[in-house]
């Protein structure tokens, strides 16, 4: 695929790792029709956009060193702060002209616009609602404060990353989704585009080994990469399982604990700081998620894998609402969460896999006609 009339387009990467796959899909699209793309990317994910076909800005951000004490937002308002200061700080100072410019949602629009000056495209992971949640106006004060010294260094308004998450502040928006998917509301008009969810190609990891027991289900756990810090949940999710011999159990808990603190765990569990899920889910039988997106689409995109969702925060519940409302899983309430809930929800979840089975269908259905619009929809909104 090309095109006589390709455009130079400015891409900013996503800063946070579920935000990378999005975009490197649509980059790699843009350049496989003609386009001319230049992207900026932190340096720590350098790696997996390099074969995009783009031209790379890898830019750094000082060393982040985080008290125990403070929750990990507090690090990802920094990440933002910083990335915002270099990727505006090193355009200022560049020749290079663009055409278009091409945003993570994590990113303010109308903001950079001011800088760039040029129509700027969004590409959105969380539902635009058009408006604040009461939880995005929460904490938004302290999100803020990173980002403080570089609106007054630029003379910006850039907003708190989360909540431009909700308002997509932008002419136009690649809503990786499906219309079915969305929640509908009142904020769907004729800026949206739905193109479907990305899947990023991630190489075979060849260190991880295992092997699954055929006579067993496979249970696989992850709370994803940003809210998963509560090692009692951990806990509870053993002791469901302790006896559950029909069940094989794996547990990806992430790096803030070590595997040894969660003590002598039974023979039909496992836990690994790190698992790389694309490759485990060929081999899962049910999934227990967090609900983020990337998970949601992994799941059900790759796999057509019915799912228990148990949110954490943010979008994730929107995410849980939509596979609930569309019967292609449940959700796990985290509330007052222990081992009979646990239960109760699995045994619920097989009762009704079938049915599941059937709405994880429908929903995979109307990703591949998304993701089946995408030439015709990039060729009208980079004319």
């Amino acid at each position: 695929m090309s095109t006589k009339n390709g455009k130079n387009i400015l891409a900013l990467m996503g800063i946070f790792h579920g935000h990378v796959p999005g975009m490197i899909e649509i980059v790699k699209d843009l350049t496989s029709l003609g386009h001319n793309v230049t992207c900026y990317v932190l340096d720590k994910f350098k790696d997996r956009v390099k074969d995009t076909g783009a031209k790379l800005k890898v830019f750094t951000i000082p060393p982040i060193h985080r008290s125990p004490y403070s929750p990990k937002r507090a690090i990802n308002c920094l990440i933002a702060g910083f990335s915002y200061d270099a990727i505006i700080t090193d355009a200022l100072k560049s020749e290079d002209k663009y055409d278009y410019l091409l945003i993570d949602s994590f990113f303010d629009g109308s903001e950079l616009n001011k800088i760039f000056k040029i129509p700027t495209i969004i590409s959105v992971y969380i539902f635009p609602l058009g408006e604040e949640t009461p939880y995005v106006k929460k904490f938004e004060q302290k999100r803020l404060e990173p980002i403080i010294p570089v609106n007054k260094k630029f003379n910006l308004n850039i907003r708190d990353f989360i909540r431009v998450h909700y308002i997509a502040d932008a002419k136009y928006k690649l809503m990786l989704t499906s219309k079915l998917f969305h929640p509908v509301s009142k904020a769907i008009n004729d800026s949206f585009y739905f193109i479907g969810p990305s899947i990023e190609e991630r190489p075979i990891d060849n260190n991880f080994n295992f092997k699954k027991d055929e006579n067993k289900k496979l249970v696989y756990i992850s709370l994803g990469t940003i809210f998963n810090e509560d090692f009692e949940i951990y806990n509870h999710f053993i002791e469901a399982f302790k006896n559950w011999k029909d069940f094989q159990v794996i547990m990806s808990i992430g790096n803030y604990f070590d595997i040894k603190d969660l003590g002598n765990l039974p023979e039909n569990i496992l836990a690994f700081n790190y698992i790389p899920q694309t490759q485990l889910l060929k081999q899962t039988d049910i999934f227990i998620t967090h609900g983020g997106i990337n998970s949601i689409n992994e799941a059900i995109l790759l796999n057509n894998l019915p799912i228990i969702v148990m949110p954490q925060e943010l979008d994730q519940f929107d995410n849980a609402q939509q596979v609930e409302k569309l019967e292609a899983g449940i959700i796990l309430d985290n509330k007052n969460l222990n081992s009979e809930i646990i239960k109760n929800t699995v045994n619920k979840f097989i009762e009704n896999e079938q049915k599941y089975k059937i709405g994880v269908d429908k929903i995979c259905k109307s990703f591949k006609e998304a993701r089946e619009q995408r030439k015709a929809i990039y060729e009208k909104l980079f004319n």
